[in-house]
């Protein structure tokens, strides 16, 4: 039952993938195998795969000419941005690039073509960007020494820290914290003591709800309202004070994002004032 069961999963893999990619061509027993290697032959984890991009991943391996043109078109273009922010030059981003292309796509000597080390539970955009990280740290390195990070070559990135995240931790750490007290400063009283007691002394909204005299649900929502305003506030300070690009709200977004919680679990008031009215 198990082998069956196995054979009609990779059956609907192999029809979701050419269905996606139809000018793509890629071994079809091969393909099998490989995802049944990723899945360890368990027929329901092959519902946790993203189909298109694995086949589209696995066609580049096999040198397909229509695939790599997919991979050149879609995907690279979109890693320059991201080496751009972790302060390469134009010229390094081009050879990070040429790197990654080599590293990924060319046969090696004692183990697969390295792209084959995406396993489709993360988008394959996600793992060329950690890929890429790794790679520009390596760029960057000085003659003779090593990156600031070393990284298993076959980690996965949904399984390693996103590199470009810990890039914008470094470099605008700072500016994230002032950018926060300003914001913080501008909430009102009740708000701050609102998030003061949810995330500092971790109240639970039932808590918080016998304290303000309303039900879990509108704790709920006044929590949600004040720490989306301060997340805006913050963010909008660190575009006014930075002067960034469009393009790179996206990132700061996500720093502010995986920092706002940590930062709200050590807030500090001088003064609680009285609890807000239902």
């Amino acid at each position: 039952m198990e082998v069956d069961e196995l054979a009609a999963a990779l059956a609907r893999i192999r029809a979701e993938a050419t269905a996606a990619w139809p000018g793509l061509r890629a071994p079809t027993v091969a393909f099998d195998e490989h995802v049944a290697s990723l899945v360890e032959r368990d027929a329901s984890r092959t519902r946790e795969l993203l189909v298109p991009e694995l086949y589209l991943a696995f066609a580049c391996a096999g040198g397909d000419p229509a695939a790599l043109a997919v991979l050149e078109r879609a995907y690279l273009p979109d890693l320059r941005p991201v080496l751009g922010r972790m302060g390469l030059a134009s010229t390094d981003i081009d050879e990070t690039l040429q790197v990654m292309r080599e590293e990924l796509l060319l046969p090696r000597a004692g183990g697969p073509v390295r792209i084959l080390g995406y396993a489709g539970r993360g988008s394959l955009k996600g793992w060329l960007r950690a890929v890429a990280a790794r790679t520009g740290l390596r760029v960057k390195a000085p003659p003779g020494g090593k990156p600031p990070l070393e990284l298993d070559e076959t980690a996965h990135a949904d399984g390693i820290e996103d590199m470009e995240l810990a890039y914008m931790k470094k470099e605008y750490g700072d500016a994230f914290h002032a950018a926060f007290g300003v914001a913080v400063a501008g909430l009102p009283a009740k708000d701050r003591l609102l998030l003061k007691q949810r995330f500092k002394y971790r109240l639970t909204v039932e808590e918080l709800g016998r304290q303000h005299g309303v039900n879990a649900g509108t704790i709920s929502r006044w929590v949600a309202t004040a720490r989306e305003r301060l997340a805006g506030d913050t963010r909008a300070e660190m575009v006014r004070q930075l002067g960034v690009a469009r393009g790179d709200v996206s990132s700061i977004i996500r720093l502010i994002q995986s920092q706002l919680d940590v930062s709200l679990s050590a807030l500090s008031i001088a003064a609680p004032p009285p609890a807000p009215d239902a």
